[in-house]
């Protein structure tokens, strides 16, 4: 027999046993821990926080693993998943109940970043369950070596933390600095800036207080004990303001003791991501590119064959 369940509601531990969880180089501490949990599961859909992942079980075996994040009022982020060898089936089982299951809850999008090596993956979301690739990201990525190099002195009083205050301005400055025809899917609310509970994110803004405007808006996300995500938006007209981004950011991660590795995030749905991604070129020699994949249900429905998956999130954050 072939049950369900939110991993709440199940041994953890049981988890390592499925050989694609080893495999994936987690540990149970990536998952939140009884009562967060179990508390987390009977929130109404609209004060969802944390991560939550459900399960595929077989004789009381774990055959797989999904993983879901809340990204916006009505939006899902496929985070993670994990089947074993020659259990497709729980794998594509485990996706359509989530997707199920939440949109009797009122989700109207669901979304998952696939690294464009990875063709197996990519197919079955796109052949196998009907997801459609939108838009793309490239990641560069940077070692503590040569973040070493190329300081200089930088005033950075035009830089400060974002307040809550700002989170209007920051989802206009975002939002207009998108192509209108990724609006609809990828518009951000004043809301998806909040700062969340458990969240390891900083938040930041550069802003000119004569005119009350925010001209950018950037975060750094601590992904483990030793590497950092830099998120960023800045807006068109304005890509000069990115070199401070960087140099502000390389100054305050060289502070921490742990610090190994910076990945740096560009979306492709930003009117400025070739020229911001220019400056990238010759600042990072190293880099790799995600498709964004989307279901909103507003495309047919096809059916296709598709291959085993083991899927893990290529970056933590959207």
């Amino acid at each position: 027999m072939t049950v369900i369940k939110n991993l709440a509601f199940c041994d953890k531990n049981k988890l390592k046993n499925l050989n694609s969880f080893v495999e994936s180089e987690l540990d149970l501490s990536a998952f939140y821990p009884f009562p967060v949990d179990f508390l987390h599961n009977f929130l109404p859909f609209g004060l969802k926080f944390l991560n939550e992942s459900f399960v595929v079980i077989e004789n009381d075996k774990i055959k797989g693993l999904v993983t879901v994040a809340k990204a916006g009022r009505k939006k899902i982020k496929i985070k993670r998943l994990l089947t074993e060898e020659n259990s497709t089936e729980q794998g594509k089982l485990l996706i359509n109940c989530v997707i199920n299951s939440f949109l009797s809850k009122g989700v109207e999008s669901f979304f998952v970043i696939v690294d464009k090596r990875n063709h197996p993956v990519l197919n079955m979301f796109k052949m196998g369950l009907g997801f459609s690739p939108l838009a793309f990201e490239t990641v560069y990525k940077t070692n503590v070596k040569d973040l070493l190099l190329g300081f200089d002195d930088v005033n950075f009083d035009h830089i400060r933390l974002k307040k809550a205050v700002d989170n209007k301005k920051i989802a206009n400055l975002v939002n207009e600095t998108m192509y209108s025809n990724m609006r609809a899917t990828f518009a951000k609310e004043a809301y998806d800036f909040s700062i969340k509970p458990f969240s390891s994110l900083e938040q930041f803004v550069i802003f000119d207080d004569s005119k009350n405007s925010i001209f950018a808006y950037f975060s750094i996300l601590k992904l483990n004990s030793s590497d950092y995500l830099l998120d960023f938006v800045v807006k068109k007209g304005y890509e000069g303001y990115f070199s401070d981004i960087i140099k502000f950011t390389k100054i305050k991660l060289m502070k921490k003791k742990k610090f190994t590795s910076l990945l740096v995030r560009i979306k492709s749905y930003y009117s400025n991501y070739s020229e911001l991604n220019e400056i990238l070129k010759i600042e990072y020699q190293t880099s790799f590119e995600n498709e964004i994949l989307v279901k909103d249900f507003l495309i047919p429905k096809k059916q296709f064959s598709y291959e085993r998956m083991i899927f893990n999130d290529a970056t933590p954050a959207f």
